[in-house]
Order: structure tokens, then C-alpha cells, then sequence
């Protein structure tokens, strides 16, 4: 067999393949037998009929399978005389396939970008200054009043802090987004940021037994895709008022929602709790950030197939969770993450070779231990539950990436925030570091 690289662009390769007459003749052989073996012709026992009427039936089905046989047995060995890293299937080019004759084809192919070394130096990060504020405290502490609440029905106009349960008609539905025209029942939180501003703002002052017209002007980004960016029209006959009676945020209230003795041990128990919630968004940031900053410090290029994989996973991802979804946009949308995050893996694979970076069996161990010991279970018992999850690899590439980055903080100059910030030209600033109130349901109207 001769192989030859006939042209390289970028990444792509045209790989020149010839493959000898005498494996090309031993490919037919093979295949007319299989086909004279299993065809059922009329007028010839199973086995019997003559070459050439096997030929004549079968020519296309026999040529196509020879040239795939061909292919997939000379196509590697070429790849492997060339010493090419791949990263796509081939693309067959022009070819000749004969008996008698030697088969000769193109593959077009693409490869992974060659890189010799990765930088690491030049890295910057701002000097950690988590702080928790009382603010924040405060708004956890009131959350949790309002979780606790005690909800009761009053005979008065609704008030901004209120619950109502109200009656509503369609009475608008450009887009027949909801499928039938009264709907009854529905609890509206006027005081959750989740719902909808014109509920908020029109319902306010209606007592039990008052209706009103309220349109509705969903925002782009709302939670249910179905009415995102629409406008639905609706009577709304308000049933019943009711109000939320917070608890006073005492030592009783304290042990009732925290488990704690006084309401300054769960205050203090909220600050760590915060605390830690900005350590672990600060180390996500630091590893987004450590990306960027080395995708930047080594521009490479990447395989157009590589690309189209990630797109294609990520178009199967939105048909699975939304029935109506806009493939082309979806694909523009996510073509720059697809391209950083392919850069990175390339990136921190090579410098993970290059770095002797590596995943040992003890770090594993390691791992699972933990794993056991958080879910009260030997580490024989947890060693089974990840095999059978197949998780045992996925476990190797998190430790793997956590090293990656252990290595690149060694590296890593750290600066005030100041001199953080105009180093990028203001391009990437610390994530914020606000509290995240978990608990919040949201609101469907």
C-alpha cells in the first residue's frame, strides 16, 4: 500500500491512497462468494448461480462493499504512515475501483492543530477580598421569614406583600399559546420578583370578588419559552386575599429554621454559609477565568469537525427539553463557546503531556473515598455504584482538570483588582458576589 499527502490548508490534509491490484482482486473474491452464498436467485440453488449472473444482479451492492472494505482496512495504515493525528472521519474524494486494477482515492481529512509548547506565563489574577455584608445577611434572614410565613385570608383590598387567588379568562391569545380559555385557582405572589410586573402592578388594591383586565407583556427571557417575548390579555376575578404574617426574627425563630439556639448563631451560620457560596463562585470564576487568559496566550485552530460535533450535541440537547427551537440561531449562539471550549481542551491536554500532569491511582482513591464517606457507603460499595454509573473516567478527567489548574495558580501573578482590571483594558472583571436565595419557586403566570 502508498500513501502520500497530496495537499495540506490549514488543518485540512488530502491524503493520496493506492491500494495493490492483489487486494483489490482478493476483496471481489471475497465478495462474490458471500453474495453467491447467501443470494436467492430463481432458477439456481443457493450457492449455484453463475459469477456472472451475480455480477450482473449485484454489481453496485458488491463495488460499494469492496470499496468500504478496502477503505476501512487502508485508510488507518495510511493515516499511521503519515503520522497524522486526526480529528474527522474522511471524506472520500475521487477514486477508480476495477478488478485488475489498483484502487486509487482521495481522503480529505482534517488534523489536530500541532502545538510544540503552551504558555503559561503572564497569568493574572486579583488578590481574593470576599467580603459578606450585613445587607446580605439581612436578605437571607428575611427569606427565610417569608419561607415561614403564615398565610391567612383577610377581607381587605390586596396589599403590595399579599397572596391572591384569583379566576382568569383568556381573553387575548395572538399565538393560541394556552389551550383552552379559563383557568381557575391561581395563587399570584405579589410580592415575588418571579411574577410577571402587570400582575404586580394592576391587581394591587382589588379586593375579593373584584375583577379587572389585565395585558401582559411576557419579557424575552421568561422562564416558560411559550410565552417569552408574547402578549396575552386576561380578566382576572380575584377569589380571595390573603397575608403573609412573618415571624419575628427572634431566638425562636432562629431554632425553628436553623437548628440553632439564638438568632446571632444563625446570622453567623448564614455569613459562612454565604461565605462559602462566594468561595466556590470565586474558584469558578478563577478557572473561567484562567481559560480565557490561556486560550489568549496560545491561539491555535481548530478542527471545523470538532465544531460541528459540539453543535450537533448541543441542537440534541434543545429538541430533547423544547419542541420549537430555531437550529440555525441555536448554532450561531453557541459557535463561539464550542470554539473556546475545544481550544481548551486541546490546550490543557497538551500541556498536561507537556507538564508530565498526570492522574494517579492513588488520586482516585482518593476520590472515591471521599465520595464513600459523603454518602455513608464502604469504598467497595462505591467503587461498584460509580462502574456501574460509568463514572470511573469521568471521575479521572475532573481530577485531571483540577490539577491542570493547580499547576496554572503556580503560575499565576495575583494583582490588586485595579491593576487587574487595566491589565485586560476592563475586558473581564470578578464575578459578583451577591447571595443566591435558593428556595424560589417560579411563578407561572
Amino acid at each position: 500500500m502508498k500513501s502520500s499527502i497530496k495537499s495540506a490548508k490549514g488543518l485540512v490534509r488530502e491524503l493520496e491512497i493506492e491500494v495493490p491490484v492483489d487486494l483489490v482482486d482478493a476483496a471481489f473474491a471475497e465478495a462474490y462468494h458471500k453474495y453467491r452464498k447467501d443470494a436467492q436467485i430463481k432458477g439456481f440453488r443457493p450457492g449455484k448461480a453463475p459469477l456472472a449472473v451475480i455480477k450482473s444482479k449485484f454489481n453496485d451492492d458488491i463495488r460499494e462493499d469492496v470499496l468500504s472494505e478496502l477503505i476501512k482496512k487502508s485508510y488507518p495504515l495510511a493515516v499511521k504512515e503519515q503520522n497524522l493525528h486526526v480529528a474527522s472521519y474522511p471524506a472520500l474524494g475521487d477514486y477508480t475501483l476495477n478488478e485488475g486494477e489498483a484502487l486509487r482515492y482521495i481522503a480529505h481529512v482534517e488534523v489536530m492543530p500541532e502545538i510544540l509548547t503552551v504558555k503559561s506565563d503572564g497569568l493574572k489574577l486579583p488578590v481574593d477580598e470576599i467580603q459578606v455584608f450585613d445587607s446580605e445577611v439581612d436578605a437571607v434572614v428575611d427569606y427565610l421569614r417569608k419561607k415561614h410565613a403564615e398565610i391567612r385570608p383577610v377581607s381587605r383590598p390586596a396589599q403590595a406583600n399579599d397572596i391572591l387567588v384569583v379566576d382568569l379568562v383568556k381573553l387575548e391569545d395572538p399565538s393560541n399559546i394556552l389551550k383552552g380559555n379559563e383557568f381557575k385557582g391561581n395563587e399570584i405572589d405579589l410580592s415575588s420578583s418571579l411574577t410577571v410586573k402587570e400582575f404586580r402592578d394592576s391587581i394591587v388594591g382589588l379586593s375579593a370578588g373584584e375583577e379587572k383586565e389585565v395585558t401582559v407583556n411576557y419579557p424575552p427571557d421568561y422562564s416558560d419559552e411559550r410565552f417569552a417575548g408574547k402578549i396575552l390579555k386576561y380578566r382576572c376575578l380575584v377569589q380571595e386575599v390573603r397575608e403573609k404574617i412573618l415571624p419575628e426574627p427572634n431566638d425562636s425563630f432562629a431554632k425553628t429554621v436553623g437548628g440553632v439556639e439564638t438568632i446571632l448563631e444563625l446570622r453567623l451560620k448564614i455569613r459562612e454559609d454565604l461565605k462559602k457560596q462566594k468561595e466556590t463562585e470565586q474558584e469558578k470564576w478563577k478557572k473561567n477565568e484562567l481559560t480565557r487568559q490561556m486560550i489568549d496566550l496560545n491561539p491555535i485552530e481548530v478542527p471545523e469537525a470538532m465544531v460541528q460535533n459540539y453543535l450537533d450535541g448541543m441542537v440534541e440537547d434543545f429538541s430533547k427539553n423544547y419542541k420549537n427551537f430555531d437550529e440555525k440561531q441555536v448554532r450561531e449562539q453557541y459557535r463561539p463557546v464550542a470554539v473556546n471550549s475545544i481550544k481548551w481542551h486541546i490546550l490543557s491536554s497538551r500541556l498536561a503531556e507537556l507538564e508530565k500532569i498526570e492522574v494517579l491511582p492513588i488520586d482516585t482513591e482518593n476520590w472515591i473515598k471521599r465520595f464513600a464517606d459523603n454518602y455513608q457507603m464502604d469504598v467497595t460499595r462505591a467503587k461498584e455504584v460509580l462502574s456501574n454509573s460509568r463514572r470511573i473516567q469521568e471521575i479521572r478527567d475532573s481530577i485531571l482538570d483540577e490539577k491542570i489548574f493547580e499547576f496554572l495558580l503556580t503560575k499565576v501573578s495575583f494583582v490588586s483588582l485595579d491593576t487587574f482590571k487595566a491589565s485586560l483594558g476592563g475586558e473581564s472583571q470578578p464575578a459578583a458576589s451577591s447571595p443566591t436565595i435558593a428556595g424560589d419557586e417560579e411563578n407561572k403566570l
